[in-house]
């Protein structure tokens, strides 16, 4: 199982979430690579929710982060509803740069709330 990356379950949909507050910048990486292995198998996309308060934003964090989202789409992996907690303003314009539908709260909860709700919007779109 990934120390960093684990699927849990939210009002009877599967989240993928990667619980990172505080990791130092090895660990990030370690983490966003286990997410992404994890996105990778899903053929379908995978609802996404990313806790990173507290991560420095450095030019590998960021590195990696790209690194993610640039193999997920090469892979034809399509784009779901993705959640990221605890970015600051400055940290939250890097990450609208290179994010897929990236969006933006405060709380694990109001994320996982928030992914339900965009799943169930593209749903209907359907």
């Amino acid at each position: 199982m990934a120390k960093y990356a684990q699927w849990i379950e939210h009002k009877g949909k599967r989240i993928l979430f990667v619980n990172g507050p505080g990791l130092s910048e090895a660990q990030y990486i370690e983490a966003m690579e286990e997410m992404k292995q994890e996105i990778l198998k899903e053929k379908e996309g995978a609802l996404v929710l990313v806790n990173v308060a507290g991560i420095d934003m450095t030019k590998a964090v960021v590195d990696k982060s790209k690194e993610v989202v640039n193999a997920t789409k090469e892979a034809g992996i399509p784009d779901r509803a993705n959640v990221v907690v605890g970015l600051t303003g400055l940290q939250k314009a890097v990450a609208q740069l290179f994010g897929r539908g990236v969006q933006f709260v405060d709380t694990v909860e109001e994320g996982k709330e928030r992914l339900i709700k965009e799943d169930e919007k593209r749903q209907k779109k359907r």
